[in-house]
């Protein structure tokens, strides 16, 4: 089975589990994308924001035997497929809540990423 079968087959999965388990007024799930900007004191400019909405992706909890100096109580994972690239201290949004990514999985047994699992922070 090729890498981008089982891309696909990831992004299907990652769909049937959202549909089961959300409801059409559930907050949908927001990578926040920031460009440009500087760090110039004289010449300030503010970088650009946008929300990319992470379609296939789907919240899950620690089991709590895990909380301790690198997972805290309120700590969440995110399953998400490949589709939009995560990275360490990316923001995600889902609804009012604004989470910090902490850690990070990347699910690639090849150089083709299949999914991102990242740990994830209340702001």
């Amino acid at each position: 089975m090729s890498s981008a079968q089982i891309q696909k087959r990831i992004k299907a999965g990652l769909a049937r589990a959202q549909k089961k388990t959300g409801s059409p007024s559930s907050d949908k799930v927001f990578l926040i994308k920031n460009s440009g900007g500087n760090n110039d004191p004289l010449n300030p400019v503010s970088p650009t924001t946008t929300e990319v909405e992470l379609v296939n992706a789907i919240f899950t909890s620690f089991d709590a035997k895990l909380f301790g100096v690198t997972i805290l109580a309120g700590d969440r994972k995110l399953i998400c497929d490949n589709v939009n690239i995560i990275k360490q201290g990316d923001t995600i949004k889902q609804g009012s809540l604004f989470y910090i990514v902490v850690d990070l999985v990347i699910i690639a047994p090849t150089s083709d990423v299949l999914a991102y699992i990242p740990h994830v922070r209340l702001k």
